[in-house]
């Protein structure tokens, strides 16, 4: 039984900023705070990270007594990984998760890569290009939230199995993907993996007396940003198969939780493990920016009003936001097809709804065929979450109950990981 007075805080790293999330024992949240990063370089920087995470708890500090957090977990951006020492001291520049390996780095992974047709991870390839930098005989890998959890904790040997899965972990055998031995640095650097929710240890005494924060809490380690919205939208007890989270950006992003874990490269479907079960998911080139090829949002909005999202109207679209297609279709050749327009704008834009619609129950039937469930609930975030009229005629579409998901933030979802790490205590 979880205290009542406790609160539980989850801490997000994104692309622009930062955000803090503290919610009680029912996930209801009592504070928040966010920060930006002063510029790009700012937020590629350990510095920087540390800099506006220290801003968010002076400013959780004005509205709660921060010694009441029990548990807190970390979310970062997937991919990004620096070096530092046992300290926590950087001993490189980050590699953010959009910067390649080189060609050197990748070409000495593949000869250690044991299995035919293995792919070289990606962030075990900027990990190779930060060493060569300066060859360090000793250091630690950390991604970005393994970093700051560790600055908390005080350890920085440690990893989840989200983050390290760009890193070359696989979660279904709990073991690296290939031979650590052959690595051309000691494999002591590699870091330990915990599933997320599971204590990397409580506070230390330097972190305590620095934020203010209680000596008895505990640090649970996190996952990735994409993985903790997805939480934040599904919450902790819909964390089961049936249940899907559609991102309606600029592109259409779906996810789904699968009790097996599902890889297909082809259609750039791939999952993360998630607890007792796994996430699958794939993304489509369509979305809301293909939308707003021909509509403003403000046209939408209005031309959203003269549709009846029960009527089916017989036109068959596949806009896409560029060329090129790899989920739920592989055609990198794939145009856009938006014609033949009709001369009512209302219908024209119904049927793009509609087609998008099509285009991601294609994705969902995909899915099903190699071994996910589908979905008897999807929780909508995104732009497109706030047309109604858009959620009705997909639910129309994919036979499935359609839903705005109230939370979005992840650093709300880090919030209910350590929640749940509390609780399985």
């Amino acid at each position: 039984m979880t205290d009542s007075k406790a609160l539980y805080l989850g801490l997000d790293l994104g692309t622009s900023g930062v955000r803090a999330v503290c919610i009680d024992g029912q996930g209801q949240t009592v504070a928040e705070a966010d920060g930006g990063f002063v510029d790009d370089d700012d937020a590629r920087d350990p510095g920087g990270w540390q800099a506006a995470i220290f801003g968010l708890l002076d400013d959780l500090a004005r509205q709660i007594k921060l010694d009441r957090v029990v548990g807190l977990s970390v979310d970062g951006t997937s991919g990004t990984v620096l070096l530092c020492d046992d300290a926590g001291q950087a001993l490189s520049p980050s590699k953010f998760y959009d910067e390649a390996p080189s060609i050197e780095a990748t070409n000495q992974l593949m000869d250690i890569m044991l299995e035919d047709g293995a792919t070289v991870p990606p962030s075990l390839g900027r990990v190779l290009d930060l060493w060569w930098q300066d060859k360090p005989a000793e250091f630690n890998i950390v991604h970005q939230a393994d970093w700051i959890a560790g600055m908390f904790c005080g350890r920085f040997d440690f990893s989840d199995q989200n983050n390290a899965l760009k890193t070359g972990f696989d979660p279904s055998t709990n073991r690296w993907s290939f031979d650590t031995r052959f690595l051309p640095f000691s494999d002591a650097a590699m870091p330990r993996i915990l599933p997320p929710a599971t204590s990397a240890g409580r506070l230390s005494k330097l972190a305590s007396q620095v934020f203010g924060l209680s000596p008895d809490c505990q640090v649970y380690a996190g996952t990735t940003d994409g993985t903790a919205g997805f939480i934040a939208a599904s919450g902790l007890d819909l964390l089961e198969p049936g249940t899907a989270v559609t991102t309606l950006g600029t592109t259409l992003v779906i996810k789904s939780v699968s009790p097996m874990r599902v890889d297909v490269s082809n259609f750039g479907i791939y999952s993360h493990r998630l607890f007792d079960n796994w996430i699958a998911g794939g993304a489509s080139n369509t979305g809301g920016g293909a939308l707003l090829r021909h509509f403003t949002v403000e046209e939408m909005v209005e031309l959203s009003t003269q549709i009846d999202p029960d009527v089916e109207t017989g036109l068959d679209f596949y806009p896409l936001v560029s060329k090129g297609e790899r989920f739920p279709v592989n055609d990198p050749e794939l145009a856009d097809r938006t014609s033949p327009r009709p001369d009512d704008p209302a219908l024209f834009l119904a049927g793009l709804l509609e087609s998008i619609a099509r285009i991601e129950k294609r994705g969902f039937d995909l899915m099903q065929a190699y071994g996910v469930p589908y979905p008897t609930l999807v929780k909508t975030v995104g732009g497109g979450s706030r047309n109604d009229v858009w959620l009705k005629i997909r639910e129309r579409v994919l036979g499935a109950k359609v839903i705005a998901a109230e939370m979005t933030e992840p650093a709300y979802g880090a919030a209910l990981i350590a929640l749940r790490g509390v609780r399985a205590q």
